[in-house]
């Protein structure tokens, strides 16, 4: 409650100022008694989207994901809750594809991860320029640019990517 209410003197406030703004530029007071329909609609639009402002910001604190220990506190808070925290749909979806990803590697269509140390490179070797090329120039003709589309298709080939 305390988080609306502190939304709603904001957002009341900023709208005040840009319609007392607005009127003066124009020449009319904004505490006219013919204004008092516009106060009215101000404040209402104010209430409306402090209300909106403060469920989304409750349901981002609801849905972020709880601390370690089991305490129900989510791991962003304030402004931070904004960007802050995973939805209870992500969390669900990487739990669908980490259990696929199990089962592909029970069945054998799926090789699992290994954290593979870097394997030391030596700088003076060169790369064998032997094999075709894989990319062409822009500026190479038709004829080049498909024979390097197929020595990457059949490089893809050998690879098991396709």
């Amino acid at each position: 409650m305390t988080r609306f209410l502190i939304i709603f003197a904001i957002t009341l406030g900023i709208a005040f100022t840009l319609m007392a703004s607005v009127l003066t530029q124009n020449g009319y007071s904004m505490f006219a008694p013919e204004m008092q329909t516009m106060i009215a609609v101000c404040i209402a639009v104010a209430l409306y989207v402090a209300w909106r402002i403060s469920n989304v910001l409750r349901r981002r604190q609801e849905d972020a994901i709880p601390s370690e220990g089991g305490s129900k506190k989510p791991v962003a808070f304030g402004l931070g809750s904004l960007t802050g925290g995973k939805s209870r749909a992500l969390r669900e979806r990487e739990a669908r594809v980490a259990a696929r990803r199990r089962r592909l590697i029970q069945e054998g269509k799926l090789q699992e991860e290994e954290p593979a140390a870097p394997e030391p490179q030596l700088v003076s070797e060169p790369a064998p320029q032997a094999e075709a090329p894989t990319r062409a120039a822009s500026t190479a003709t038709m004829k080049e640019k498909m024979a390097a589309r197929a020595e990457r298709v059949r490089r893809a080939r050998e690879e098991g990517k396709i």
